[in-house]
């Protein structure tokens, strides 16, 4: 009776999650650890998909951790173990772990071993063993090949096996899956934009720009201060790269905004793109020529969780703007230089 209680409680915690029902949440995982203990296997699940909802990634990758080595038979506690970990970018040996042993679980059902094997993919890939990751995914049910998870994993595999045609196929069909799914919409473009297909591409960016708007919480107006705090930034990293990229973008004013415009994704920039140059992009015909650079607030806020990681970004979104504005492929984020 009190583990048939005490799982009703865990289960009632876990559906407040999924429904963003924080404070029910929190209310059942309390209830539950005076029940249970705080450290039972279900409890600590709970613990963990509660942190993970509240924004605390390490204490969720702990929780769920500890959860996963009591060696439950529920797999869904390993499949949010190993998705947690993937998503903090971080202990992915421990992420592998978690999800392989779902594949040895006797009682898993075959949606949890899709799940296990998809997260797997995922793992693998971000390893660079696209092989590995396509066996994986070729191994997933057939009913599960026609979602919109299998096919944008898919095509982002096969677009790290240099296979964008196929990548766009399967990429173009989770798209009418799931036309909401920002995600999605980006990795198609970039394959239609290795295939050729710049207006596709750019109708695809343009659809990542209105999604993403939905969700990004609305910011205040950017203020002079924070402007003149993050031109700071960008003008000290510009110390750091070689003249020969340096005379390229030093004479261009910097300008701080929220976000990317229409506009300017119509011309070319990355609608997630924290640095954004503004002008006319070289061509085949004629040099570039760059009338401004254009950090974008909401993004380099969204990804930061402290000052010190303003400059790293800063660095990357440069080097990406570079490579793209000017055709500079061969640059390095390391070593600021061509290869």
């Amino acid at each position: 009776m009190k583990q048939q209680s005490l799982d009703a409680i865990v289960d009632r915690g876990l559906a407040a999650v999924d429904d963003d029902d924080l404070k029910t949440a929190e209310d059942a995982l309390e209830e539950a650890a005076r029940l249970g203990g705080e450290n039972h296997v279900r409890v600590l699940h709970l613990a963990g998909m509660v942190a993970w909802a509240q924004g605390r990634l390490d204490q969720a990758a702990g929780y769920l951790m500890q959860a996963a080595d009591g060696a439950p038979e529920d797999p869904q506690i390993y499949l949010d173990c190993a998705e947690c970990l993937l998503s903090h970018g971080e202990d992915l040996d421990e992420a592998e772990a978690a999800a392989r042993a779902v594949l040895r679980l006797e009682g898993a059902d075959t949606d949890s071993i899709d799940q296990a094997r998809l997260l797997l993919a995922q793992i693998r890939l971000s390893d660079d063993d696209t092989d590995e990751a396509l066996e994986l995914l070729e191994g997933i049910s057939a009913e599960r090949k026609n979602d919109a998870a299998y096919l944008s994993i898919h095509g982002f595999v096969l677009m790290n096996s240099n296979r964008p045609k196929e990548a766009a196929e399967s990429l173009g069909r989770a798209v009418a899956v799931d036309p909401e799914d920002p995600d999605v919409h980006y990795w198609y473009a970039q394959a239609l934009e290795v295939l050729g297909d710049f207006t596709g591409a750019r109708n695809e960016m343009l659809k990542v720009l209105e999604l993403d708007a939905r969700d990004l919480e609305d910011q205040e107006p950017v203020t002079e201060e924070l402007a003149e705090d993050l031109r700071g930034h960008f003008e000290a990293l510009l110390e750091d790269i070689p003249d020969q990229v340096l005379k390229l973008v030093a004479s261009a004013p910097i300008n701080v905004q929220p976000r990317p415009t229409t506009t300017q994704v119509e011309a070319g920039a990355d609608p997630r793109g924290i640095v954004t140059f503004v002008g006319r992009a070289r061509t085949d015909d004629a040099d570039a020529r760059l009338d401004s650079i254009v950090l974008m607030r909401d993004f380099l806020l969204d990804e930061i969780e402290g000052d010190d990681d303003i400059p790293e970004l800063l660095m990357i979104g440069l080097v990406d703007e570079l490579r793209r504005f000017f055709r500079l492929e061969g640059l390095e984020v390391a070593t600021g230089t061509e290869d």
